[in-house]
């Protein structure tokens, strides 16, 4: 496998072309003249494939979040800002609002952090250890947007990380051992042996 393979999942795209037909009629049927204007240098095919590239990922109640936002704003989002509709106010974090408990928990070890996040940030450790903040942030965000799209698929629900319990060592007491009983016929050999020893120790 060629090394440009190996990064083609990162550019692949499967979210449904007629869902992103009808949100891009959506936005345009809202804010009219000023979503023409703003997307003017692209072909409409150019745009379908622009919004499946941005929305990729999200849900259904992603969209309907979005949607609802749009209802109540003034001014006609750009993809990117509308995917950020979709995804404020749900159950799960952002990338962005991750990245940010990511580097309070950093700091604070004793913060919240989502085990999604964390396990994310875990995965970065050495990118941010060596390269700094700027180059573990681009990393984190995609591995968390993989794991959060993941999630979502298999209808989990967001859950805060939980500090392992450190086990506890366990020491020697020599008052807590308990024997186990000698089986009788052993016992019985073992006298036998002992006697012996004696007879060959008075002789």
């Amino acid at each position: 496998m060629s090394s440009i393979q190996l990064f083609e999942k990162a550019f692949a795209v499967s979210f449904p072309v007629a869902v992103a037909e009808m949100v891009l009629d959506r936005i345009g049927s809202v804010y009219g003249a000023e979503f023409s204007k703003k997307y003017a240098g692209y072909s409409d095919d150019e745009l379908v494939q622009l919004a499946c590239t941005v929305l990729d990922g999200l849900t259904p109640a992603d969209i309907t979040r979005g949607v609802l936002r749009m209802n109540s704003e003034e001014w006609c989002p750009n993809l990117p800002k509308f995917r950020s509709w979709c995804e404020q106010g749900g159950d799960w974090w952002t990338a962005d609002m991750a990245w940010a408990k990511a580097m309070q928990f950093e700091s604070d070890p004793l913060s919240e952090i989502t085990t999604l996040a964390k396990r994310s940030l875990d995965e970065v450790r050495h990118i941010l250890n060596v390269e700094g903040q700027k180059s573990a942030h681009y990393a984190f965000k995609d591995i968390y947007i993989d794991y959060l799209r993941r999630a979502k698929e298999k209808g989990r629900i967001q859950e805060l990380w939980v500090r392992p319990k450190e086990a506890k060592a366990v020491g020697f007491n020599e008052g807590n051992r308990k024997g186990v009983p000698c089986p009788p016929e052993l016992l019985n050999k073992l006298k036998g042996i002992n006697a012996l020893g004696r007879n060959g120790d008075a002789a």
